[in-house]
């Protein structure tokens, strides 16, 4: 008779993980709120698109990859901030190419990486899109307020977590520039 509370107290214990592992293996690799990738599985994706391209056959011209941390400055005024993560999310799903990786991230708000770019002219032409994207009022008409850093990668050796440190770097600069500003990490 003493075996049987020991034995429920167990079931009471035992974590979601256990009990259904489908959800071990999908909760740290979406995002809750907006079902896009988390940032774990971003910065992975990441790490192979630089892998592919710095082993590409030499005769072959390396393609450019444009990393993005974008960080919503006003979120805090917004009444429901998880709404307008998720529609500015799902903005991001429909207009931008299947091909970039768009990220939710954990200190900053979105991580968006853009692979197979051929040029400096291509990657400004996708950054406009974003300046559009993110300057286009929601749907209860309130303007969002974004600084947006870009890291890029041109065909040198880099790894994932360099690309990220210096779109951080470059998304500092823009904050401390003040709303609505997008620049390129350099190094001066």
């Amino acid at each position: 008779m003493s075996k049987e509370p020991k034995l429920q107290m167990m079931r009471g214990g035992i974590s979601n993980e256990l009990r259904e592992p489908e959800y071990a293996a999908t909760a740290c690799m979406y995002d809750d709120i907006t079902g896009l990738v988390s940032y774990y599985l971003f910065e992975d994706r990441l790490q192979t698109a630089i892998y592919y391209e710095s082993h590409k056959d030499i005769r072959l011209r390396r393609n450019k990859i444009a990393v993005l941390a974008i960080n919503v400055d006003n979120l805090n005024f917004f009444d429901s901030p998880e709404t307008v993560i998720r529609e500015l999310a799902a903005r991001m799903k429909i207009y931008l190419p299947a091909n970039y990786t768009v990220a939710r991230g954990i200190r900053y708000t979105f991580w968006v990486m853009m692979p197979n770019l051929q040029s400096i002219e291509e990657v400004e032409m996708e950054l406009a899109r974003f300046r559009t994207l993110f300057r286009t009022p929601l749907k209860s008409n309130e303007r969002i307020l974004t600084s947006i850093g870009v890291s890029l990668y041109e065909g040198e050796d880099a790894k994932a977590k360099e690309l990220v440190e210096k779109a951080i770097i470059a998304l500092q600069r823009a904050q401390s520039q003040g709303e609505n500003n997008m620049l390129f990490y350099s190094q001066n």
